[in-house]
């Protein structure tokens, strides 16, 4: 009788003569009994995780790779495939732990060092990002994709001339290659050549089609949506925003109705009766100072405002509520999800929670900073835990145009984490869904809140900026009014707006754009019937 490791390693064959001829869902399967029958084989989950991957199975990919580096820490090319998997979902700090676990097991591992960059750079560690694409061109001098991450890097802190530099010798390929033509087009406007960057867009997508990735595509039709706005061609670039959109559907997709079932979820746990009479964390810091809202209301504006205070440091997008809400269950030993856990935290658990918050941002900000401003617009969904964590903490609550709000989010290329962005109906749902659980917040919170419409703040900026500076409970300093002056890196989408003084164009910007609105619109006014509950909320206007 055969034993199980003849057996696996027969497995293993038949799965590579599958793949051979197309057949990665039976490969899939006889990697799976191959890993049944000899669980201490790391080769063969890394296998396992990297057919999850390519079918779409993103939870039993991970669970693969995890497995086989429980069996092999040392294999580097788990930590690098996990790495890629999570950089592919948005949860780039855990992507950036793979990524230097896999150096030093091997130091001079070019994809692990192209790839740190480019998560470290997604994250705004520019100086970081900068440093690793470095030491990828000193192991191998002349790579490509390290160079084009050099020139990414100076792109996202604006320096146009050295951006360029490093671009150039790219630029006289061809074809030249997508993620040239992206950083090119980026440079375009502040270097006069949008035409010829557009016309570079144009050609990749028509000529290079079939060699492109899908974020490649989508990423060149929305810098060509955004050249084509510029130039107030509005109808061509809502085209290229829509394509742009369209490919990035295809391959995350957001469910409204499970999303509502999640808002339920949190108004039901949080209600007032708990808000009246959990307990608190006990350590009292008033250091956090969170800015939440939806994407694009302008939360990068009012951080860098604040963070031009010399007692504010702006940390920028922290993802850390975020996981102690997916792992309260675990951590705190409920038997039942998040939200519905929260109820059952304790006041030594709610001060265990927030220590490790507080920890965070002391190593990130200095001793000097008496606020610490947490950009993360999402965390509008974690208020009620916030409230727990942190009672003494400030919240500042970032507002704009429904219909600016929504348009200006389709037209940026978000990640999966912002599914709802792709589609304009499902936009408009999830705005709605937004503002119902704000109107929540604001009848059970007992925490100091401040709303910004940003409206106001383009119409009076310094009333509101004073204001802004009194609600965190600082003297007011004349440089606020210089925000775009101020030299820290911003790494979200306005990382090259909040470089420029106060404007006023954004404002009523939907109106270019009406005439493709409808389903947006629609969304954002109709009756919904979730759960057999009526909400109805009408578009502010």
């Amino acid at each position: 009788m055969p034993s199980p490791d003849d057996a696996a390693a027969r497995l293993k064959q038949e799965a590579e003569a599958h793949l051979k001829a197309g057949g990665i869902e039976d490969a899939r399967g006889c990697y799976a009994e191959a890993c049944r029958l000899d669980p201490a084989d790391a080769g063969a989950w890394v296998m396992l995780g990297n057919l999850q991957a390519r079918l779409g199975a993103v939870e039993q990919a991970e669970a693969a790779y995890r497995r086989a580096i429980s069996v092999d820490p040392q294999r580097g090319e788990a930590h690098q495939f996990l790495g890629n998997l999570l950089g592919a979902q948005g949860r780039y700090d855990e992507a950036a732990v793979c990524y230097r676990r896999a150096l030093q097991i091997k130091p001079h591992s070019i994809p692990a060092h192209v790839n740190l960059g480019t998560v470290l750079t997604l994250q705004g560690q520019l100086d970081d990002a900068m440093a690793v694409f470095r030491s990828a061109l000193v192991h191998e001098p002349g790579n490509r994709k390290a160079a084009l991450g050099l020139a990414h890097v100076y792109e996202k802190q604006g320096n146009v001339e050295q951006a360029f530099a490093h671009l150039q010798p790219f630029l006289q390929e061809s074809p030249v290659e997508a993620d040239a033509t992206l950083i090119f087009a980026a440079l375009a406007p502040a270097l006069g050549r949008s035409e010829e960057a557009a016309g570079l867009i144009e050609r990749a997508l028509i000529h290079e089609e079939r060699s492109l990735s899908g974020e490649q595509r989508a990423g060149l039709h929305f810098r060509l949506g955004r050249l084509r706005d510029a130039e107030r061609r509005y109808d061509a670039a809502f085209e290229q925003f829509k394509l742009g959109n369209d490919v990035k559907g295809r391959t995350w997709r957001f469910d409204p109705q499970a999303h509502a079932r999640y808002i339920d979820a949190m108004i039901a746990t949080y209600s007032p009766a708990l808000m009246a009479n959990a307990p608190r964390a006990a350590h009292g810091s008033e250091r956090p100072l969170f800015i939440v809202g939806m994407p694009r209301s302008g939360t990068s504006l009012v951080e860098q405002i604040l963070a031009t205070h010399p007692a504010v440091f702006g940390a920028g997008e922290l993802d850390i509520v975020q996981r102690i809400a997916l792992d309260l269950t675990k951590v705190i030993g409920a038997n039942t999800p998040y939200p519905q856990c929260a109820a059952s935290m304790t006041g030594a658990q709610c001060d265990r929670l927030s220590g490790l918050y507080l920890r965070h941002i002391d190593e990130r900000a200095p001793s000097s900073a008496t606020r610490v401003t947490d950009k993360m617009p999402a965390n509008f969904l974690h208020l009620g835990l916030i409230a727990l964590l942190f009672p003494g903490a400030r919240i500042i609550h970032c507002v704009r145009d429904p219909l600016d709000t929504c348009l200006s989010c389709y037209f940026q290329n978000f990640g999966p984490a912002n599914a709802y962005t792709y589609d304009l109906s499902h936009l408009g749902q999830f705005y709605r869904q937004y503002t119902r659980l704000m109107d929540h917040w604001r009848e059970v919170l007992d925490v100091s809140m401040m709303e910004v419409r940003y409206e106001d703040l383009v119409e009076n900026q310094e009333g509101v900026s004073r204001a802004l500076v009194d609600f965190c409970g600082l003297p007011w300093d004349v440089r606020c009014l210089r925000f775009y002056e101020t030299p820290r890196t911003v790494s979200t989408a306005s990382y090259d707006q909040v470089r420029q003084p106060m404007y006023q164009h954004a404002v009523e910007r939907w109106r270019r754009y009406e005439r493709h609105l409808g389903p947006l619109r629609q969304a954002l006014t109709e009756e919904k019937r979730l759960n057999g509950t009526i909400y109805q909320r009408r578009e502010t206007r």
